[in-house]
C-alpha cells in the first residue's frame, strides 16, 4: 500500500515472510544449480519504495509520467536464512498524439545482490523474463545452467518497451496497440548490445469482468534454438501495468 508523502510522490514499506520449499527434483536430469537449491529457504524481507504518478488514468493513461524505485532486503537483521538486498527502477511516459491516439515508452531495470557469498541465491528470486509484462512473444529468457538449457535466471535485468495506442471501438472501451520490446538478464552487468526483441499487435478492452489484453509478439531476434518459437500470443485479465 502506497501513501501520499508530497504532491504527486508517494511511499511505501511493506514486510513479506515466505517458507518456499524446493522438493521432487528428479536427480538424472536436473542441472546442478536445480539439484543445489533442493530443500527450504526462508525469506523474511522489508521492500521500501517511492513512486511519482501524473497519468490521467490507471488502465488508458493518454498523458504524464509513471516512475517508481524500490529496495527489498532479505536477511540481517529480519531473519530467515535467506539473504539477498534487490534494487528495482521503473519509468513510463505517455504522450497524447491525434485522434485519440498515444505514445506510451517505459523501461524497467532490477540488480540482484547475494549477501551470503556461502549460499546461491534463490532461483525463484533471480531475473526471468519472457510474458505481456516484458518481452512479448518469448518466455523464460535468462541465463541458464552451464551445460544443459535449463534457464536459472540472471542477477541483472532491464527492459525497453514502445507502445502505440490507438480507438478501435470507441463507445465500448476497446482499443487497439502496436509495440516493440527489448530486453535481457544477466549474470551481472547490463549489456545493450545483448538484448532480445519482439515486436507484435494486440487488442485491449475495459469490458464488462475488467481490463483484458490480447497480444501478439513476434520474435525479432531467433536464436535458433530449439524452444525459441517465433512468437507467442499473450493474455490476462487484471491492471495493464
Amino acid at each position: 500500500m502506497a501513501y501520499p508523502i508530497w504532491n504527486k510522490i508517494s511511499g511505501s514499506i511493506g514486510y513479506r515472510l515466505s517458507i518456499d520449499n524446493i522438493q521432487d527434483v528428479n536427480y538424472l536430469t536436473a542441472s546442478d544449480y536445480i539439484l543445489e537449491e533442493e530443500g527450504q529457504r526462508t525469506t523474511s524481507s522489508v521492500t521500501i519504495g517511492v513512486g511519482y504518478d501524473t497519468t490521467d488514468d490507471t488502465m488508458f493513461p493518454t498523458k504524464g509520467i509513471k516512475a517508481s524505485a524500490s529496495i527489498q532486503h532479505a536477511g540481517t537483521p529480519f531473519g530467515g536464512n535467506t539473504k539477498f538486498t534487490k534494487y528495482s527502477g521503473f519509468a513510463a511516459g505517455y504522450y497524447p498524439l491525434f485522434w485519440d491516439i498515444v505514445l506510451g515508452a517505459r523501461g524497467r531495470i532490477g540488480y540482484l545482490q547475494n549477501n551470503d557469498p556461502d549460499t546461491n541465491l534463490p532461483i525463484y528470486e533471480r531475473y526471468v523474463l519472457g510474458g505481456i509484462n516484458s518481452l512479448r512473444g518469448l518466455r523464460y529468457v535468462g541465463p541458464t545452467n552451464p551445460g544443459t538449457s535449463d534457464v536459472v535466471g540472471g542477477t541483472s535485468m532491464v527492459t525497453f518497451s514502445l507502445e502505440v495506442v490507438f480507438p478501435l471501438i470507441k463507445d465500448a472501451g476497446m482499443k487497439g496497440v502496436i509495440f516493440y520490446d527489448a530486453g535481457n538478464t544477466w549474470d551481472g552487468g547490463y549489456h545493450l548490445d545483448d538484448l532480445r526483441m519482439t515486436a507484435g499487435a494486440g487488442i485491449r478492452w475495459y469490458s464488462p469482468i475488467g481490463p483484458l489484453r490480447l497480444e501478439y509478439g513476434y520474435v525479432l531476434d531467433r536464436k535458433g534454438l530449439n524452444d525459441d518459437a517465433t512468437g507467442r500470443w499473450e493474455f490476462t485479465i487484471g491492471m495493464f501495468m
